[in-house]
């Protein structure tokens, strides 16, 4: 019996350390398979990880490209309407100008008018007083001929009363001479 006692715990043992041999063997494989499928998941994940990581930078990188020229484009229009609102300033600014030197320009011109207008009422007074003054003199040379005239005719008359009365006192004179 002695060699029962013995021989069943190594049988025992050779029975497990085939079962063990067995097993850790299937539990190696298990765990090595185990382990590759953790690690090529860890692969996997970490590859699309990348994949998505990269996927996303070149999706902010274009979203950025995208913002850069909407930025540069909303820049640049503003920068356009604000050369124009200034243009359109300048121009009003310009057209009240001129509005304002052609307002004092048809104040001047119309004061001007005015002025000349005086003149011309003046002038035209002065032509009414010389008309007048023409008419007046004509009238007075025609009276001064027509005085001339009835003075040589008086002058006339005088001179031939004179000359009948010279003539009558020397023919009294010559008649008193020859009376005498």
């Amino acid at each position: 019996m002695n060699k029962v006692y013995f021989a069943g715990p190594i049988l025992a043992m050779l029975l497990f350390t085939g079962v063990y041999i067995t097993a850790q063997s299937g539990v190696k494989e298990r765990h090595a398979a185990a382990e590759l499928a953790a690690r090529t998941e860890r692969e996997a994940k970490i590859k699309a990880d990348n994949e998505a990581r990269r996927k996303a930078v070149e999706d902010a990188l274009k979203a950025q490209e995208i913002r850069k020229k909407e930025r540069e484009e909303r820049e640049a229009r503003e920068t356009r309407e604000k050369e124009e609102r200034q243009l359109a300033i300048e121009a009003r600014d310009k057209s009240y100008r001129e509005q304002d030197r052609l307002a004092r320009q048809v104040d001047r011109l119309k004061k001007e008018i005015e002025t000349e207008k005086a003149a011309i009422a003046k002038i035209n007074d002065a032509a009414a007083i010389v008309k007048a003054e023409e008419t007046f003199l004509k009238e007075f040379v025609e009276k001064a001929r027509g005085n001339v005239k009835a003075l040589e005719t008086l002058i006339n008359q005088i001179a031939a009363a004179e000359t009948a009365r010279a003539a009558a006192a020397a023919a009294a004179a010559n008649a008193a001479k020859k009376t005498s």
